[in-house]
């Protein structure tokens, strides 16, 4: 199957009428996985209120993410980016629920939090009595103090001048959380780094090289972002890789997200942005992801070149233009036939060594809606060739699903008719063990053979 990910607006316009075409395209089940993640879930929490109406337009959101997606959530546990089945309104009303954590967020609330676990019940108010009394470093006061640093940070933190101790800082701290997710203060400090670092805002927002800026200016004054950033924390290092150049661009000014915050309206504050920067994260699992916003587009377009990450981004047109011309094949013969005539071109790279020649061919087709590389391997020992269909999967997303085997196997069958064997349908336990049998059809004087080797798919053809 070829994996698609969307971006919110996408959806949200494909539920009201405006992208039918590309509904129509992506409602072939057999073709399409869609997953959603957990950012869906935070896009669509920006328009939450207890409003009757709104509720149930939220309510109509999500159902819509499950007759798109089947349930497939991608989410982050921390360690590793994991796909699961999720009712996309269990986990709204988890993020509902715990929304207000970082309001009012100070020791008195750790003591709290930390006398509600039996294990560190009893240790609350020694250890918050103890981070009470550590005043703040002296270097730190000073830049409070100072008129013009001091004016961004006490906005920042507001109250931390008249408290200067721990205690201030975790108060200061969750408001400082609370102002940027749910007013404009990310304002604040992209002015305070695009100033810092001398950025023009005007120069960078649609600049074609906006990192060579970047990079310029970091020289210029000796700073390295890399240097306090740690990336291996709290989610995989590729995904907060992604995320953080996300939020790094648009900081320094390209292509910055509107910030704004009106009443009965949808917020659009630094929450936005970084639920942005994760699904630019979350979309490197997959062959494409769809954006409607040109912003986010952009960013992504660049993020992806820095780091050779192979997810093709798409606007939603590009995206039928690319569909009508590669993707849209509906009869299994014609998979045969593109396969048998890419292999009579001279569109391919050739690797040689001891044992004979390789021929890797890659084309923009997927094959069976799986297969996108082509290998014809003529060994010294065999004047017959080899053909195999092999991938090159995501560059995040090395992982096959379940459900992606078992629609090959079924198209394969309904072509060939049932394998040798007689085996069938692929069932659940098969692919729970570490060598799967695979699965042999012969037509003629040729074979078929659909094998899982070190965890990748792929289909000999022995002529």
């Amino acid at each position: 199957m070829i994996k698609v990910y969307l971006d919110w607006n996408v959806m949200a316009q494909m539920k009201g009428g405006y992208q039918n075409d590309l509904l129509k395209a992506l409602s072939k089940k057999d073709k399409f996985f869609i997953p959603y993640s957990t950012s869906h879930i935070g896009d669509i929490l920006s328009s939450y209120s207890e409003d009757i109406e709104q509720k149930k337009r939220i309510n109509e959101d999500l159902e819509f993410i499950t007759s798109l997606t089947g349930n497939h959530c991608l989410s982050n546990n921390g360690k590793q980016v994991s796909l699961n089945i999720s009712d996309p309104k269990a986990l709204f009303q988890q993020r509902v629920d715990g929304k207000d954590f970082m309001t009012g967020f100070s020791l008195d609330l750790l003591d709290e939090i930390l006398n509600e676990n039996e294990l560190t019940k009893g240790i609350g108010k020694s250890l918050v009595s103890l981070l009470k009394s550590i005043p703040i470093d002296g270097a730190f006061i000073d830049a409070i103090e100072n008129p013009e640093s001091g004016k961004y940070l006490n906005q920042m933190l507001p109250e931390l001048k008249e408290n200067p101790t721990m205690e201030g800082f975790f108060k200061s701290f969750g408001k400082m959380y609370q102002n940027f997710n749910e007013k404009e203060d990310y304002k604040i400090l992209r002015e305070v780094t695009q100033k810092g670092l001398g950025i023009k805002r005007d120069k960078i927002f649609n600049d074609d090289n906006p990192y060579s800026i970047i990079d310029k200016a970091h020289n210029k004054l000796g700073v390295s972002l890399d240097k306090y950033i740690d990336n291996s924390k709290n989610a995989p290092e590729w995904f907060n890789k992604i995320s953080n150049e996300y939020i790094m661009l648009d900081m320094h000014g390209y292509q910055e997200d509107t910030v704004k915050v009106k009443e009965n309206k949808r917020k659009e504050t630094f929450r936005n942005t970084t639920e942005d920067s994760f699904h630019s994260a979350f979309a490197s699992t997959c062959n494409f992801y769809i954006i409607n916003d040109k912003k986010s587009y952009k960013k992504t377009k660049q993020i992806y070149e820095r780091l050779k990450i192979n997810t093709v981004v798409f606007k939603p047109d590009e995206f039928l233009d690319y569909f009508q011309k590669y993707l849209n094949i509906e009869h299994t013969a014609e998979h045969f036939k593109i396969a048998f005539e890419l292999i009579k071109t001279n569109n391919f790279f050739e690797s040689k060594d001891e044992n004979g020649v390789q021929r890797f061919y890659i084309f923009p087709y997927f094959l069976f809606d799986f297969f996108n590389k082509i290998v014809v391997v003529q060994s010294n020992e065999n004047e017959k060739p080899i053909i195999l269909l092999s991938k090159f999967t995501p560059t995040n997303g090395n992982a096959t699903h379940f459900l992606e085997i078992k629609i090959l196997v079924k198209m394969l069958n309904e072509f060939f008719g049932n394998d040798i064997e007689n085996k069938g349908d692929v069932l659940d336990k098969e692919l729970e063990t570490e060598n799967w049998a695979g699965r042999i059809w012969k037509l003629d004087d040729i074979q078929f053979k659909l094998m899982a080797l070190n965890g990748y798919f792929q289909l000999y053809l022995d002529i």
